[in-house]
This record gives C-alpha cells, sequence and structure tokens, in this order.
C-alpha cells in the first residue's frame, strides 16, 4: 500500500461559524492538515502560490460576486492540483452552477455539519488521488485489462424499480451478447437482489473485501453465485454490520477486479447516494438514472443530475431509463425531456400485475414472459447500451430465452 500523506487544506473566509466549524472538525483528524489562512488577507492567488494546498475551502461571501468565477478559473488554470471547495449559504446557492462550470471541484451549503464537511474533503481528496494515478491498487489489478461495459442503475428516489431495471437488464445482456453478466447487489444495506432472483447463498461482496489488495479470479468466482438464468450474482452483505464496515477504496479496488474477470457488470445502485453508490459509479461506464413519469421522480432526477456535476461526472454519462410508461396521469416523456434537458434512452411500458407477480415469484419478467412488451424492451435496451459501448473485436452469440419450466426453478436458487 502506498502512504498517503494528509491534505493540505487553505481555508478562505472570514466567517467566525464556518472557521470554528472547520477548525473543529480538523481536530482529530490525521488525513488533513489544515494551513495559516492569514495569507489570504494580502491575496489568494499569492497564499496559494506560498502555501500549495491541495484543497482550497472558499466561501463565496468572502471575494465580491462579480469576481469570484473570474478567481476560481484563474485558480483552476494556475494551479491545477488544487481543488476548490466553494462554500454557499442559501443566498448564494443559485450560483452552483456557476462556480462548478468555473472550475470548483465541488461546493457546500453552509451551514454544514463537521461530518458532511469531511465527508465532501476525502470526496474531492478521493477524486485527486485517482486523476494522479495515486489510489492503491494492486498491481494485478492495475495490469489487468478491464471491460467498460459496466452499469449503475440508481434513482434518488425510492420505488422506481431500479432492482427490477437491474435484473432483467442483466438477463438481457446475457441473451443477447451471449458473455458472462455479473449483476451486482450495491444496496449493501437492505439489499434484495438475493430475494428478488430466489437466490440462496450466504457469500455477498463482504467476502470479497478483506482481500481487496490481493484478489485474483479464482478468489472471485468461488463467492460469486451462478443464477439459473445463467448470470453471475454478487449478493449485499447478509448483517448490519458487514455492510457498514465496506470503505470506499477497498470498495473501489473490489470493484476493478471484478471489471477484470466479467465482460459486464449492472450493479443496483439502489435509491440512496451514499459513498457506495458513489463509488459504484465513479468506475462504471454509464449511470443509468431510473426515474417514473411523475413530477416527484422527476424533480429527483433534476437535483441528481445537479449534484452529478460537483461529482465531476460528464452528462454524457448518464443514461435516462423512464420505467412503467402507459398511465394516463403520466408526465409525457417529452415534457421529461424538456425539464431535464436530456433525452430518454429508454421507455419501460408498465404492467403492475406482471411485474408485481414476477417479484412475488421470484422469476424476473424477462424469463417469465419473454414475449410481453417488457421483455422485448429490455431486449432492445440491451441491444442500444452495446452499440453505444461497444467492445472490440466482440462477436455476438445471442442465447435463446430460457423456457418457462427452467425460469420458474429459480425459485429453488
Amino acid at each position: 500500500m502506498i502512504a498517503i500523506e494528509p491534505s493540505q487544506v487553505l481555508v478562505v473566509s472570514k466567517n467566525e461559524l464556518i472557521n470554528q466549524t472547520i477548525n473543529t472538525a480538523f481536530m482529530k483528524e490525521t488525513d488533513f492538515k489544515l494551513l495559516d489562512s492569514s495569507l489570504a488577507s494580502e491575496g489568494i492567488l499569492n497564499a496559494i502560490h506560498e502555501l500549495s494546498p491541495d484543497i482550497v475551502l472558499l466561501d463565496f461571501e468572502y471575494v465580491p460576486s462579480e469576481q469570484i468565477f473570474d478567481l476560481v478559473d484563474e485558480i483552476a488554470m494556475q494551479y491545477p492540483k488544487t481543488a476548490v471547495v466553494a462554500i454557499l449559504s442559501e443566498e448564494t446557492l443559485r450560483f452552483s452552477q456557476q462556480v462548478i462550470m468555473a472550475g470548483a471541484r465541488a461546493f457546500m451549503l453552509h451551514p454544514f455539519s463537521q461530518l458532511q464537511l469531511l465527508t465532501a474533503l476525502r470526496r474531492v481528496r478521493e477524486l485527486q488521488l485517482r486523476s494522479a494515478g495515486a489510489t492503491t491498487f494492486p498491481e494485478s489489478l492495475v495490469s489487468a485489462k478491464t471491460s467498460n461495459k459496466n452499469f449503475v442503475v440508481f434513482s434518488p428516489k425510492g420505488g422506481v424499480g431500479c432492482t427490477t431495471v437491474a435484473t432483467n437488464l442483466a438477463i438481457a445482456l446475457y441473451q443477447v451478447i451471449g458473455e458472462e453478466v455479473l449483476l451486482v447487489d450495491g444496496k449493501h444495506l437492505f439489499g434484495d437482489i438475493a430475494v428478488v432472483m430466489n437466490l440462496r447463498t450466504a457469500n455477498s461482496i463482504s467476502d470479497l473485501i478483506p482481500h481487496a489488495g490481493s484478489m485474483d479470479e479464482s478468489l472471485i468466482r468461488q463467492v460469486v453465485a451462478r443464477h439459473v438464468s445463467g448470470i453471475q450474482i454478487l449478493p449485499s452483505p447478509s448483517s448490519i454490520a458487514m455492510a457498514q464496515g465496506i470503505r470506499p477504496d477497498d470498495l473501489y479496488n473490489v470493484v476493478l477486479g471484478l471489471q477484470s474477470v466479467y465482460p459486464n457488470i449492472v450493479v443496483d445502485g439502489g435509491n440512496y447516494l451514499s459513498e457506495a453508490a458513489v463509488t459504484y459509479m465513479d468506475a462504471a461506464s454509464r449511470i443509468l438514472l431510473v426515474l417514473t413519469p411523475e413530477m416527484s421522480a422527476l424533480r429527483a432526477a433534476r437535483q441528481f443530475l445537479d449534484i452529478s456535476r460537483s461529482l465531476s461526472y460528464p452528462r454524457e454519462k448518464i443514461l435516462l431509463v423512464v420505467n412503467k410508461v402507459g398511465r394516463k396521469s403520466d408526465v409525457s416523456v417529452a415534457d421529461i425531456e424538456k425539464v431535464l434537458r436530456t433525452k430518454v434512452f429508454v421507455s419501460i411500458p408498465v404492467d403492475e400485475e406482471v411485474a408485481q407477480n414476477s417479484i412475488n415469484e421470484g422469476v424476473p419478467v424477462i424469463l417469465k414472459k419473454p414475449g410481453h412488451n417488457i421483455s422485448k424492451t429490455f431486449k432492445k435496451f440491451a441491444k442500444d447500451l452495446l452499440e453505444l459501448v461497444p467492445a472490440p473485436n466482440l462477436v455476438k452469440t445471442p442465447i435463446e430465452p430460457i423456457s418457462e419450466v427452467l425460469s420458474k426453478s429459480s425459485r429453488l436458487g
């Protein structure tokens, strides 16, 4: 493992409450070191030149509003290794997009808690280390050829069908491409992939975490379980204690290991923007943002798209998936595209009875009713994804849908 030096942090603020919160948060921390901020009074650029901070916490109200964006842009241009984290108030929150576009790595809304501060700074530091190639990956994984077909299914709102989308998409990919597909339950707390797929196994992703720095293919294949549909499944931890003990850096190394073995990976990222979910998204080639055609889901999707900028995700990395389409009260797909300013990648038709029966029986719709419109949509969904993220020299050997008799055996695991 490579030793990581504490990140040098320069705070530029005259707000006593902000400075007190930051000072208190750093008292017991060894991974961050506060720099002397008195030099900032003589000029922020001069202070950055003299101190070479890794992170600058810049209070938006410290600098006149007409100068702040030029200042952030100047820092980004002159000191690309220094990450700017803007501190905004409720009154200045409307400038969040502009400050990110100017070059800030992230923004924080004041007042914030010590935990929120440290979480944000660790996220920024993690991005810096990855950009610099300094993340502590095992040598076996660094040299491995990893796949670029890694999809995270996520929604900021619960109840929109992320698990249904993830399970059916994984099987559709397997049927279309004829290659191994791994389905990962990324909801470490309260994950239900194993239940929905009626898979009985004591193994989970927590079995790989202790070996994050020394994984090999044989170990991975011992932990991953094969489903009757033909896909491979890596369930979530069986206990809360195991789930809470998973650190983002270990998880990222595990994901790299999985990518080195499996050419196609689908992650059920759930509906909570946790460190684990963000880690899965960092490693993904595409984020499949799921929403239903209703105002609450539309609002949540718009908020996530705003947040994705501070996570440094390019807009083309996120694909819109509208689930449960076809009810009279639905917001139209055209209106969704207009509000989110993004083209919908796929619209999945609604059939509440079929979907609910599928979940209760533990047989995904694409297996239970391969001729249903939902199943046909997932097949096209898979093909469109593969065209969007092609693999070199890939020879597709489509797999025939599994028989209804065999699909029902999934209730036995």
